[in-house]
């Protein structure tokens, strides 16, 4: 954050007739002065589009922060893998990496924060401009700026708590951290303001999937719940999302199209991409040489502990021609693509298929117009029944929990787990991120999943020992273990340049001395 800010509302300049289908189809927010705007819905109507566009632009640091430090990563060939992931990778990370850099996310707070202090100024100015759609508007923007702190929060643990918009150059921008149940309790006010004034849902597709509806915020909710480890407080928000969406899953041949075309019955929010908007990053993190830009390939899969979870941990019965029983996700051309022309600086990594293909089981990567298009899931409802399955053992109600990774089990064509076969305690807990790994894997947000279950007492070890084996980067499981030990390890540090312009921001004891 800078120490100067200058004035600025959130604000695009739209025409005042906005297609249903044209969502995302704006500039970014920009500068403009207070008395020539929040005149009309129209206008604000485009400023709560430019919150979703100014989402997009955050994904990079969604996916960095919140899944590769994973054990499902390996670096890519070519140079879009760079030494700042490469720290990632081996868990020691630097303050001067400048993959920490929170700048976008607190733009997109403080334009949200703009549009709640401003929007309701239009409705003196335009009698055509409801308060319900005024109230439903609002809604959406206490959504996204939960999520975008949320975000922070599983990210860095202590964070600025930034709630007013910046309206002048005399006011004071420097803040100091607060601590993680401070953000959290601005958070669980913030979606409970959602939850109170967003729609149930809305009829156009893009908007349905792609916009902040009640069932979005559940979602989110119940992921907050479960950081807090307010188990309880999970399934209860889950219960109207299994009433709407456990009677949708997609059938197991139909698995593949959670991605593509994706905005299945099953999904409840995605950022959605559009030909004439921003283009999807998501394509080029994961994409080979022969479909992707010069630079190559981000990412790639560590096939050593892909396999390691498949054939020894997730489904130790395989069945006759696969490598696993889970004869859906684990085919070739479905979750991956196993080719041994795919090779990495340190080992021979597996192209992640599942975000890159046109249709399963058979090469067939999308059209060239088509690869901007890909959406990036961040709430699905198999991750609901993960979510469920967790809080469900925290309460030591695992033949529960097991139940609702068997509901995914049946929709993946996969033997379903025995009652006890889940084990109890950290053998469920490391099964459990098995589970999330097949069915969620590359989608976002498996660090923080480690994370949040290896802080409860007793589970340290699952994070450690899962993170520390085979490390992609080639570090023996002594060193990375070593890196892990300390929990403090597990968040990120500042970037030293917010260090530097914020005196109030003092840097986290562990990576005072890098």
């Amino acid at each position: 954050m800078k120490t100067k800010i200058k004035y600025f509302i959130l604000v695009v300049l739209m025409s005042s007739s906005i297609s249903c289908s044209k969502i995302l189809d704006v500039d970014m927010p920009d500068n403009l002065v207070q008395d020539e705007f929040w005149q009309n819905r129209d206008q604000v109507f485009a400023s709560l589009i430019g919150l979703y566009t100014s989402l997009q632009s955050n994904l990079n640091s969604f996916q960095v922060w919140g899944d590769i430090r994973s054990s499902l990563y390996e670096p890519g060939p070519g140079d879009a893998f760079t030494t700042n992931h490469g720290e990632f990778l081996s868990q020691d990370i630097y303050p001067d990496n400048s993959l920490l850099s929170w700048s976008g996310i607190y733009k997109s707070i403080g334009w949200t924060n703009s549009f709640i202090k401003n929007a309701p100024l239009a409705l003196q100015n335009d009698p055509t401009f409801k308060e319900a759609e005024l109230t439903s508007m609002l809604g959406e923007a206490y959504g996204l700026r939960a999520l975008h702190y949320f975000y922070l929060v599983r990210t860095f643990k202590e964070v600025p708590l930034i709630t007013e918009p910046y309206e002048s150059d005399n006011q004071e921008v420097n803040t100091a951290a607060s601590t993680e149940a401070q953000v959290l309790d601005f958070i669980e006010a913030d979606l409970k303001q959602a939850l109170e004034k967003t729609p149930e849902t809305f009829e156009d597709v893009s908007y349905k999937y792609g916009r902040i509806t009640k069932n979005a915020v559940r979602a989110l909710w119940a992921d907050v719940k479960l950081w807090r480890n307010d188990y309880q407080g999970v399934l209860d928000m889950c219960v109207p999302l299994d009433q709407q969406y456990q009677s949708q899953l997609a059938e197991p041949l139909e698995w593949y199209s959670i991605f593509n075309p994706g905005n299945s019955p099953e999904s409840i929010f995605e950022v959605q991409h559009v030909q004439t908007g921003p283009a999807s990053p998501v394509y080029n993190w994961f994409a080979h040489f022969s479909t992707s830009s010069s630079t190559g390939v981000l990412y790639l899969a560590n096939s050593t502990n892909v396999q390691l979870a498949n054939e020894e941990i997730l489904y130790p019965t395989t069945l006759p021609g696969y490598t696993s029983s889970d004869t859906i996700r684990f085919k070739d051309y479905a979750t991956f693509r196993k080719n041994s022309s795919i090779s990495s600086p340190h080992g021979s990594g597996w192209e992640v298929y599942k975000f890159l293909g046109q249709q399963p089981y058979q090469m067939s990567y999308r059209a060239t117009n088509d690869r901007r298009l890909v959406n990036y899931i961040l709430y699905r409802y198999r991750e609901i029944l993960l979510m469920k399955a967790e809080a469900l053992a925290m309460l030591s109600r695992y033949a529960e929990a097991e139940e609702m990774i068997n509901i995914i089990r049946s929709h993946c064509n996969i033997p379903v787990l025995l009652q006890g076969e889940g084990g109890e305690g950290e053998e469920f807990f490391t099964r459990l991120l098995m589970e999330r790994e097949a069915e969620l894997g590359f989608e976002g947000k498996e660090w923080f999943a480690a994370v949040r279950i290896a802080r409860r007492d007793g589970y340290q070890n699952v994070l450690v020992t899962k993170s520390a084996t085979n490390n992609s980067m080639g570090y023996s499981y002594q060193v990375i273990r070593a890196r892990l030990l300390n929990p403090e390890s597990w968040f990120l540090p500042y970037h030293r340049t917010e260090i530097e312009n914020n005196p109030q921001l003092q840097q986290k004891d562990y990576y005072k001395n890098k």
